[in-house]
């Protein structure tokens, strides 16, 4: 992962919180990843007003930012991001896009799903882990490919779809969400095309659900969910539904970086190989921390609020940079090497991979601890399994490109 370096263009500003004068919406698309961090170091703070798609926007990062974004109630999602980013990733409708009560029964029924019964999330991708090996032996195969399709077939099998677990199509639809979230034009709209696609097949198996009268599986519990005194409605159930699989699907991305990191790491392949088990959690988090993953989260500010002795007012929009976080000296010892030791006692600060706050009540992805799980047994998989040979590829990961990933994908040869 490569850096390069801007000129300050910090505005002088009595404000506790500095300004960078002008539109930075440019800059955002070419620095990606980078954007907060140049825009910190440029004001020589870590929070700084801008503006963004001509918008007054509020960019911060680090512990009191955290805080602050993390407090229930205080930053409201619906707004907070283009049109483009939320049909592909959230959607309106979605648990993401509620605001207090229903989005906090919402919240509690999305947890309950996606906690509660995890550890067989985590088993049936080990299941079809080994059938995915079994089935490419022999063959050089996409690390980030393979894991897609291995992630995909385990969350529909989670959610209650086991026939449509071999649907590569469904796969592919699930992945090109993801694939596609940031990108403008064309690129997006073939990705929204393909998620109608899969909210058609979404949406028979949510009234599939009701006139079966499933309520044991994930897909049962959303098609009889009670909101209001009413069922939800099938076009929110389709939308929670796909907010479970997607999320599954996305973990790839970490299972591409976590093959990338053992590559460039060999030294904790051994030690996992050798029979040390505690390490695979240290590895899991020091992936989602040192690699790229979401760069910010946004929110609007339902009441004032003060950060960095200044005072906002509601209807700010403020964009907490995720991976500035991860990435800040401030918070982490050598925050861009990659340390997996550093987890092994208790962390001072929280990886802020997938969002900030309880994830109860604030801005917080409902799977983290599924992530977490899925993470460390890929690792120990990756670790202890069939020996793998890493061919010879780009394995450069530009931070300019959202969502990152290894350029080649993050090749790897399985024996015969």
């Amino acid at each position: 992962m490569t850096a390069d370096t801007d000129p300050p263009l910090a505005r002088a500003s009595a404000a506790a919180v500095p300004e960078i004068a002008g539109d930075a919406t440019l800059r955002l698309l070419r620095d990606g990843y980078l954007f907060g961090t140049r825009l910190f170091r440029d004001a020589g703070a870590d929070a700084v007003r801008t503006r963004l798609l001509g918008r007054p926007a509020l960019i911060a990062r680090g512990a009191e930012a955290a805080h602050v974004f993390g407090t229930p109630g205080l930053f409201a999602r619906s707004g907070a991001l283009p049109r483009s980013v939320v049909h592909l990733l959230q959607d309106e409708g979605s648990v993401q896009s509620l605001e207090g009560g229903a989005h906090d029964a919402r919240k509690a029924l999305m947890l309950s799903i996606a906690n509660d019964d995890r550890a067989r999330l985590v088993e049936l991708f080990e299941e079809e882990w080994q059938r995915a090996f079994d089935r490419e032996r022999g063959t050089t195969v996409s690390l980030l490919d393979l894991s897609s399709r291995v992630l995909a077939r385990a969350a529909l099998r989670w959610v209650g779809a086991d026939d449509a677990a071999g649907d590569a199509q469904l796969a592919r639809d699930l992945r090109a969400m993801i694939d596609r979230a940031s990108a403008l034009g064309p690129l997006n709209w073939w990705a929204r095309a393909r998620r109608l696609r899969v909210e058609g097949w979404a949406a028979d198996r949510i009234e599939g659900a009701r006139r079966d009268t499933d309520t044991s599986t994930a897909i049962g519990r959303l098609a009889h969910h009670v909101e209001n005194g009413s069922p939800l409605p099938t076009d929110a159930a389709v939308v929670e539904l796909l907010n479970l699989l997607r999320p599954v699907v996305a973990v790839a991305r970490f299972v591409a970086f976590a093959g990338h990191a053992l590559h460039r790491h060999p030294e904790w392949t051994e030690r996992l190989r050798g029979g040390e088990v505690t390490p695979a959690p240290w590895i899991a988090e020091e992936v989602r921390r040192f690699y790229p993953f979401f760069p910010m989260i946004a929110g609007i500010a339902t009441d004032g609020f003060d950060l960095a002795g200044t005072r906002f007012p509601h209807g700010q929009w403020m964009l907490f940079d995720l991976y500035g976080t991860d990435h800040s000296s401030a918070l982490w010892e050598s925050p861009n090497s990659f340390d997996p030791q550093r987890f092994a006692t208790a962390s001072p600060h929280l990886v802020v991979a997938q969002g900030v706050g309880d994830p109860t009540s604030a801005h917080h992805c409902p799977g983290e601890q599924a992530t977490t799980d899925l993470l460390a047994s890929a690792v120990w998989l990756l670790a202890t399994g069939p020996m793998y040979r890493v061919p010879e590829q780009d394995l450069r990961i530009s931070l300019r490109r959202i969502p990152a990933q290894p350029q080649s994908g993050m090749l790897i040869e399985l024996p015969a």
